[in-house]
């Protein structure tokens, strides 16, 4: 019985195709550093490893500021301050794992970071992205699609880094889905997501969800996240879009405690870019209305802001000057209250974006009824302290140099 046995088996072993018994050789691993960071590629399987580090110097020149609690500084205004810093330090690897519709890109700062029990995790992101077809699903945490100048990355920024309308009206990093897509010849393109609402590594903090939707047009081929002209191409490109979103406040801003019924807050923005080889421009549009219901009842606050910013490539490709210009509006019903930014800028390109030095000078100004604002309209706008004083105008200037290295 057992001869017989064994006798089958090695019959059946010798009728296997071949290639069961000798499976194929791996694929080639493939290793590139030509571009700072290093790829590694193996098939389908592949692992970018890239850095980004900013060194930035600050001169602050704060309008009647007195920071000194003890001391013979003591009821004395400030003078200009000087301060070094490491604003950003990052490490990301992304790439494409087991089959070649699955992508993951993580990225992490080594930098501080406001997230959940001092999280450094910036983006978690495994993407869906099927072969040959117009449209890709992410999960995890990154930037949920609204507002073009967040979109676009801090180390792909013009000036030192975004305008003030930033933390005002854009959700910034969230957890949560989304989808995108692009039509007729990818000149049109669809991003729509949900989103906890509640911020960059923050775990949800209530019932309602941000919902987010963005649509744009990009008629002379497809405009890449970033600004100036350092790396334009010989043929201009334009970009016009729009963005919505609803839901829970952004950026965990909800009121503390509230958890079933959290006030909504509705944005909308427009968004507009142009790049040529030797002049860039863009412009934002943002309006924000606050609901006021819980836990106190009250009217809704309504928003508007706007920033635009234009340059010139001195020296194509190395030499950069541009101007910026942004206000808001914090509550339309507060007269005299506005948040204003005018900065210059010049910029130092050895290598793009992924090596320069950047140096603006710039001042933001409070009007005369800022202190009149509701805490809810003040939030995501730069803060006053100790001088939120009544009938007065503030005016701070500020001098910052940067020099970065990506790859």
């Amino acid at each position: 019985m057992i001869r017989l046995f064994i006798t089958s088996l090695m019959l059946l072993l010798s009728a296997l195709p071949v290639s069961a018994q000798s499976p194929a050789p791996p694929p080639d691993t493939r290793v590139d550093a030509s571009r700072g960071g290093i790829t590694i590629t193996s098939g389908v399987n592949s692992l970018t490893i890239g850095a980004r580090m900013q060194f930035r110097w600050t001169l602050d020149d704060r309008e009647a500021f007195d920071a000194d609690i003890v001391g013979d500084g003591v009821g004395r205004a400030d003078g200009p301050a000087s301060a070094f810093d490491v604003p950003r330090m990052r490490i990301s690897f992304s790439g494409g794992a087991f089959r070649p519709w699955l992508k993951y890109e993580f990225q992490f700062d080594l930098s501080r970071t406001g997230g959940e029990s001092g999280s450094k995790i910036k983006d978690a992101v495994i993407e869906i992205r099927p072969v040959d077809r117009n449209y890709s699903v992410r999960l995890g945490q990154f930037k949920a699609p609204f507002g073009l100048q967040q979109l676009t990355s801090s180390g792909r920024q013009q000036f030192v880094d975004r305008a003030i309308t930033d933390s005002k009206f854009v959700p910034s990093r969230d957890m949560g889905v989304m989808i995108r897509s692009t039509f007729a010849d990818s000149t049109i393109g669809v991003d729509a997501g949900v989103f906890n609402g509640a911020g960059e590594s923050r775990r949800q903090s209530n019932r309602s969800h941000l919902l987010t939707g963005r649509v744009y047009y990009q008629p002379w081929g497809a405009y890449r996240l970033s600004e100036g002209s350092s790396d334009a191409g010989d043929d201009p490109l334009l970009h016009v879009g729009a963005g919505v979103r609803t839901g829970t406040q952004v950026q965990g801003r909800t009121a503390t405690g509230v958890f079933d019924d959290a006030d909504n807050q509705t944005a909308m923005n427009a968004e507009f870019a142009y790049k040529a080889r030797r002049v860039f421009a863009t412009a934002e549009y943002f309006w924000m209305s606050d609901a006021q219901e819980n836990p106190v009842d009250g009217r809704d606050i309504d928003s508007h802001g706007f920033h635009a910013q234009a340059s010139y490539m001195l020296v194509p490709r190395v030499v950069e000057a541009g101007v910026r210009y942004a206000r808001i509006d914090p509550d339309t019903d507060v007269a005299s209250s506005d948040v204003t930014e005018v900065r210059g800028v010049v910029g130092y390109y050895w290598q793009g974006h992924n090596l320069k030095v950047q140096g603006d000078v710039g001042q933001v100004g409070f009007d005369d009824n800022f202190s009149a604002l509701a805490s809810r309209a003040r939030q995501g706008l730069p803060l006053l302290g100790n001088r939120l004083v009544s009938g007065e105008r503030v005016r701070d200037t500020q001098v910052r140099v940067q020099l970065q290295i990506a790859f």
